[in-house]
């Protein structure tokens, strides 16, 4: 089975798991814990701390990227789900009709969590 890499950016120091592994990992010198890397990562030796700078500052980017990229899906799907209530609204009145609106409503709603 493979093996996952897990990373403290204070100690510079890299601890393998299994990558069915989904539990938090502890750092082994200072106990705090480490940040999930992935498998296909290459973890820089501990000597490189330009390498190591480098690793925190991607990771950052691309978790920032994702963090934006779910933000603006669920602006879209809230968006199309108002755009179909105004639609189905703007129908004339019918018992489905208004039970379509009462769902996708309830949907609105509970995408505001």
């Amino acid at each position: 089975m493979a093996t996952s890499a897990w990373v403290c950016f204070n100690c510079r120091s890299a601890v393998r798991r299994s990558s069915a592994f989904r539990g938090e990992v502890p750092c082994p010198i200072c106990s705090k814990e480490c940040t999930f890397l992935g498998y296909r990562i290459l973890v820089p030796p501990k000597q490189k701390v330009r390498e190591w700078a480098a690793l925190r500052e991607q990771l950052f980017r691309e978790r920032t990227a994702r963090d934006v990229r779910e933000h603006e899906m669920a602006v879209r799907q809230r968006h199309d789900l108002e755009q179909e209530i105004v639609r189905l609204e703007s129908m004339p009145a019918n018992r489905g009709r208004a039970r379509a609106v009462q769902l996708l409503r309830r949907q609105l709603a509970g995408s505001n969590a």
